[in-house]
């Protein structure tokens, strides 16, 4: 049991640092990220704009509380609902034909490494967060809001 509670952390820290450099390549180049979403025509435009502008916070309050594991399972659950509509996200835009154009994804952090993410790309790491995202929500030691950093507990 023990080396599966370390193998949730490994999959939160490898999630979180996901989220953390999605979230700061956003905010540093917020025009490079233009497609980051597909959002229905049932939403109002400031509802989506909203969306838009808060997402990278977003991200990166998830990755930060995945890193040190507070809170680890509620924050993976959060985590899974963003992942799975990116999943939709991507997926539609895959469906429309725009499976070869860049996903924007990651922001400034894609020029840093020097690689440009397709839309295909994303959906492919995106199914990889889903998968760590479950690991995290389902192998992870302890009460499901669990305040203590993973290197802060005695096991």
């Amino acid at each position: 049991m023990r080396s599966l509670n370390w193998f949730a952390i490994s999959a939160g820290i490898i999630l979180g640092l996901i989220f953390l450099a999605a979230g700061l390549g956003k905010l540093l180049n917020p025009m490079e990220s233009s497609v980051i979403f597909v959002f229905p025509e049932f939403l109002p435009n400031a509802v989506d704009r909203f969306i838009y502008q808060w997402l990278p916070y977003l991200e990166i309050i998830i990755g930060v509380l995945l890193i040190t594991g507070i809170a680890a399972r509620l924050v993976a659950s959060l985590a899974l609902a963003l992942t799975v509509s990116l999943i939709a996200s991507n997926s539609i835009l895959l469906v429309q034909g725009f499976g070869d154009k860049p996903c924007g994804c990651f922001g400034e952090a894609e020029r840093w490494v020097q690689l440009r993410l397709s839309i295909a790309d994303a959906l492919y790491i995106d199914i990889a967060m889903l998968i760590l995202g479950v690991m995290v929500v389902l192998y992870y030691q302890g009460k499901f809001v669990n305040v203590y950093p993973w290197f802060l507990r005695r096991d």
